[in-house]
């Protein structure tokens, strides 16, 4: 038996999740035309990748040359959609198609995505260095939307509905080495991914028009919390007093590290905010830095503090030595 929310193994007769604590009903799953009903709607972001140049070059080399030149390649694209915290789906022939948020939903998908399909345009880019005489190159449609997932017709995990179509149209729309996003994922990435809008775009099959936009790149410093509201926070009373009491002790000199845990969107960043924010303001002399731990992010362990003091100071870790020195000078001049 598997978890409807996670997918996980679950021991017979449990009555929550091991995995993600869902609640599980004990009654046995009922078949329909051997058809499993452990399905869902979510929302997920798809990647629908594919290689340009495949068919040419299967015209003219042997199937085995073939297949291990597009295993080696997959190997290393599938490396950087699981590193990004994406699932492949399926792969079909020369096409790979993963899913961001199922089973596993994090807060920034959307992202997750869009920076897995721009580290897939560099690996290739890598990969054909390695192969100079394979000229093979990957085109990539990323789109975000409510799906049905599950196991069906006693198929593997997947998901069904109009945002993987839109994705793939998006795909065979990209020039090669492009990746094309719909108006749905941009608006969801966070301000570190720069685009350009591709068009208002009528893609195959579908009666009205989109806006597209090409991914072209990302800035790994840029830090902001992910959340946007103008109502008041209802609730959350313990939590509140419980962070109160221990902003209160650090002020006496105690230090103290707190883990806020929780499912995505439960409001974690928001209940922080409550507490950071007032205290900030009474003490303007506070420094508050933010780092991420992403799994995008740097593996160096200090990466979450030097991220941080970048977005403190309005850095960019791409920019040359003198000019963020001479950007840091007038920043802390003051």
């Amino acid at each position: 038996m598997g978890c409807p929310a996670c997918s996980q193994p679950v021991p017979d007769g449990a009555r929550f999740c091991p995995n993600c604590g869902t609640p599980l009903t004990t009654a046995p799953s009922v078949l329909h035309l051997d058809s499993v009903t452990d399905e869902e709607r979510r929302v997920v972001t798809v990647l629908f990748a594919d290689l340009v140049g495949f068919t040419a070059l299967a015209e003219h080399r042997d199937p085995e040359q073939v297949k291990r030149l597009v295993d080696a390649a997959f190997a290393r694209l599938v490396a950087d959609i699981e590193h990004h915290g994406g699932v492949v789906d399926k792969v079909l022939g020369d096409a790979i198609v993963a899913l961001f948020g199922a089973p596993i939903a994090h807060e920034d998908d959307a992202d997750r995505a869009v920076r897995a399909a721009l580290a897939m345009q560099v690996t290739l880019r890598e990969f054909r260095a390695d192969h100079p005489d394979d000229a093979v190159r990957i085109r990539i449609g990323v789109n975000t939307g409510e799906v049905l997932v599950g196991t069906v017709a006693g198929t593997d995990y997947t998901a069904m509905g109009d945002v993987v179509n839109t994705a793939a149209r998006l795909q065979q729309l990209a020039p090669p080495g492009a990746v094309l996003v719909g108006d749905a994922t941009k608006q969801l990435c966070s301000p570190s991914l720069r685009f350009r809008a591709h068009d208002h775009t009528q893609l195959r099959g579908r009666e009205g028009s989109i806006q597209v936009w090409q991914a072209v790149a990302h800035d790994a410093a840029t830090v902001a919390r992910r959340w946007q509201s103008d109502v008041p926070l209802v609730g959350r009373a313990t939590e509140l007093g419980m962070l109160d009491n221990i902003v209160q002790l650090s002020m006496a000199g105690r230090s103290a590290i707190v883990a806020v845990t929780g499912e995505a969107g439960i409001g974690k960043s928001r209940l922080v905010h409550e507490v950071v924010s007032p205290f900030v303001a009474e003490h303007p002399a506070t420094l508050l830095l933010e780092g991420t731990c992403a799994p995008y992010g740097e593996s160096n362990v200090w990466w979450p503090v030097a991220g941080g003091l970048l977005a403190r100071l309005g850095l960019d870790r791409n920019s040359p030595p003198e000019d963020a020195r001479r950007r840091a000078e007038r920043r802390l001049s003051a």
